[in-house]
């Protein structure tokens, strides 16, 4: 690649999004916001919900717990409080469109991605459009069938590592990158990592670069750009200086 035409660079941060005892209890997650505030500290990540705007502390106080809220509010506050590093605005003016099928819009120019599941949220910063997707290996679903019954002939058998669940997240990554559905992509043959095209369906024609991502031992990872070029991967862990979970290698891909 010559330096004229660099690869695109990605910065992933993991995060982790477990709730203490305390934050089980939804008037400590969200407090009286937005006058108060509801701190408490996993790692270097402050539970400050006064920074999210109305969409976000409306979504927070539907799910279906305190803890699921708690999860959802660290991550957001952690992408914001990335966000704010990268391009100079404080947390709480971070603005973005998102678009009909959930992908957010740039901030001030800069393009971004975030995936939640389980205890851990992941965070793309990139200069081009880019899709990430984490997932815990739940064990009371039945990935395999899930596999059989919604991947492509080739991609049920097993791949690079036999393992679907990250066949999953290569789509979901590849579908977040172009702000599409799930739905679209399970036509794509993702049983490696690398360059990916659509043959068929809504994005025939399409290629992404793809790359499996270091993830904490108990989940998988993905990232995905648009376009047939590699990018490179710049992999970190939020409040890196306390304890955190190990990230098990990514299988292929670049970066």
């Amino acid at each position: 690649m010559s330096a004229v035409d660099p690869e695109p660079e990605v910065e992933l941060w993991f995060v982790t999004t477990t709730p203490p005892p305390a934050e089980h209890d939804m008037s400590v997650v969200l407090g009286s916001i937005p006058t108060a505030r509801s701190c408490s500290t996993a790692g270097d990540v402050v539970l400050d919900a006064w920074v999210l705007d109305v969409v976000e502390r409306d979504r927070a106080r539907r799910l279906a717990s305190p803890a699921d809220a708690a999860r959802y509010v660290r991550a957001h506050v952690a992408a914001r409080e990335i966000l704010a590093a990268r391009t100079g605005l404080s947390p709480a003016d971070v603005r973005w469109e998102v678009g009909p099928h959930g992908k957010p819009g740039p901030v001030v120019g800069q393009r971004w991605n975030l995936s939640r599941s389980g205890d851990h949220a992941l965070v793309a910063l990139a200069g081009t459009d880019v899709g990430v997707d984490v997932q815990v290996r739940d064990p009371r679903v039945d990935v395999h069938r899930l596999a059989a019954r919604f991947l492509v002939p080739g991609d049920a058998r097993s791949d690079v590592d036999g393992d679907p669940w990250r066949r999953f997240s290569r789509l979901e990554a590849c579908a977040k990158a172009v702000g599409g559905r799930l739905l679209d992509v399970l036509g794509l043959d993702v049983r490696a990592p690398g360059l990916v095209r659509a043959d068929r369906g809504p994005w025939r024609g399409q290629e992404w670069w793809v790359s499996d991502v270091a993830a904490p031992r108990d989940a998988v990872a993905a990232c995905a750009t648009p376009g047939p070029r590699p990018h490179a991967l710049r992999t970190r862990v939020r409040g890196a200086e306390h304890p955190s979970p190990p990230l098990r290698p990514g299988v292929g891909g670049a970066g």
